[in-house]
């Protein structure tokens, strides 16, 4: 089954190329695992892809904003491979990395249930949060300050449609199609200004040091 899903993803979704589908599927990995709290303070069964399926309340959360896209690509899917939610998202993500020059290969487990509750508002951390409080957030979800920065790296095959109000595909680093360490060193460079002079992201978006190539930070 899964080796049939993957030959569909690559050739019907990602076109076997590190592109923006392949970015997203990436990216709604974490949106959908991190829906998990070790003390109970927040409703979520982690990575169980009930993004995919009470999309009508998770994607609520505005830390959600944008992963609908690969909600839409991925989610007809379900039925024709008849994998559960959880496992077709881990699955295509693991997958889409797989076409990043650079990048790891991700062991993927098959066998998470079908999702029964929604993640609680709250699970996902905002941008725009302090350091504090997104590492106490990972903390519960059982990540410790090591994990949330080696998780980071994740950005450096991304690029935003929308943070930049009118202004899509905005990337995080100089190379969003490799999978590499480009995303730490830049975000060391002083910040100057902000990409298009444009912000209004209620602090999600601080000054980049690369805005002139429109990179946000």
């Amino acid at each position: 089954m899964f080796f049939d899903l993957a030959d569909f993803l690559q050739e019907h979704k990602f076109d076997s190329q590190c592109g923006e589908d392949a970015h997203e599927a990436l990216r709604l990995t974490f949106h959908d695992a991190i829906g998990f709290s070790q003390s109970g303070a927040l409703a979520g069964n982690g990575a169980d892809g009930s993004i995919m399926i009470f999309n009508d309340t998770e994607l609520m959360n505005p830390a959600n904003d944008g992963v609908n896209d690969a909600i839409d690509n991925l989610k007809p899917l379900l039925g024709q491979f008849n994998v559960t939610p959880g496992d077709l998202i881990q699955f295509a993500g693991a997958v889409a990395v797989s076409n990043c020059p650079g990048a790891p290969r991700l062991e993927f487990l098959a066998g998470r249930p079908a999702p029964t509750i929604a993640a609680q508002l709250g699970t996902v951390p905002l941008p725009q949060d302090n350091v504090d409080k997104i590492l106490a957030r990972m903390a519960d979800a059982g990540l410790s300050a090591q994990d949330t920065v080696n998780l980071l790296v994740s950005h450096t095959v991304a690029r935003s449609d929308t943070l930049v109000p009118n202004h899509q595909a905005v990337p995080f680093d100089s190379t969003p199609f490799t999978f590499d360490s480009q995303i730490f060193l830049e975000v060391l460079l002083k910040g100057t200004a902000v990409p298009f002079g444009v912000n209004n992201t209620d602090g999600a978006e601080v000054d980049s040091g690369l805005a002139d190539e429109n990179e946000v930070r």
